[in-house]
């Protein structure tokens, strides 16, 4: 997964799995936009851009991301309640690292949103 994401983007099954989630409820949606939020933000690391995680914090980010790319986790996705254990590793992860996943937020607003609207 590091490689894939080294090159600027998630592995194919991950993101097939994240553009399912996001046709989902609210629970998908949620598992399906902080993963995004977690790849944007190693993306931006792994290409020198973002310098505020250590790398501690991005090995974290990659557990997470490949707990939820992981089908036969600790409740199998394909249960109704599948992807509750996701959403509990997210949640973790947002109470852990919140201050630095704000951060990155607000450097992504002030660097990569000004540069999308001028390709326009």
């Amino acid at each position: 997964m590091r490689d894939a994401l080294m090159d600027g983007r998630p592995p194919r099954d991950l993101e097939l799995k994240l553009s399912q989630l996001a046709c989902g409820g609210l629970l998908h949606r949620f598992v399906e936009q902080n993963c995004r939020l977690i790849i944007a933000l190693l993306v931006a690391a792994y290409s020198g851009s973002f310098r505020e995680a250590n790398r501690a914090s991005l090995e974290r980010l990659l557990r997470v991301l490949a707990y939820v790319r992981k089908d036969a986790d600790a409740i199998p996705d394909c249960r109704p309640d599948g992807f509750s254990d996701d959403q509990q590793e997210i949640r973790a992860l947002l109470n852990e690292m919140g201050d630095m996943l704000q951060s990155f937020k607000q450097w992504r607003l002030r660097h990569q949103v000004p540069e999308m609207w001028r390709s326009l």
